[in-house]
């Protein structure tokens, strides 16, 4: 899929929070991306004891307690035992057709037109 935008609709995010064959740590991942003001390398490097659930939205806080499960320490966005990489995040938003950063942008357009 080619790069199409610069931003992603909260239409093209609810497709793709929904699609259940795009592993939980991206979905995860892109959902707070748009919805706080954290950067991408700020919220990989997130650790499993700095997670404060009642700070995110519900469903950012469904999302996390599915990614965590009953993990108490290591990284939030984990693939395996490791975290998942820059590289790894920009290539599954691509893959979708997105720039990584299109999902901070499209949630700051989202929140200003509210």
């Amino acid at each position: 899929m080619t790069l199409t935008a610069d931003t992603v609709t909260a239409e093209r995010l609810e497709e793709l929070l929904a699609d259940r064959s795009i592993p939980a740590v991206h979905r995860t991942l892109w959902l707070l991306l748009w919805e706080g003001e954290l950067p991408v390398l700020e919220l990989l490097s997130l650790d499993v004891r700095d997670v404060e659930f009642d700070t995110f939205g519900e469903r950012a806080a469904e999302l996390l307690r599915e990614l965590i499960g009953d993990r108490e320490s290591g990284p939030v966005f984990a693939v395996g035992e490791r975290s998942l990489t820059w590289e790894e995040a920009v290539q599954a938003a691509h893959d979708q057709g997105h720039g990584i950063h299109a999902f901070r942008t499209g949630g700051k357009r989202s929140r200003r037109a509210r």
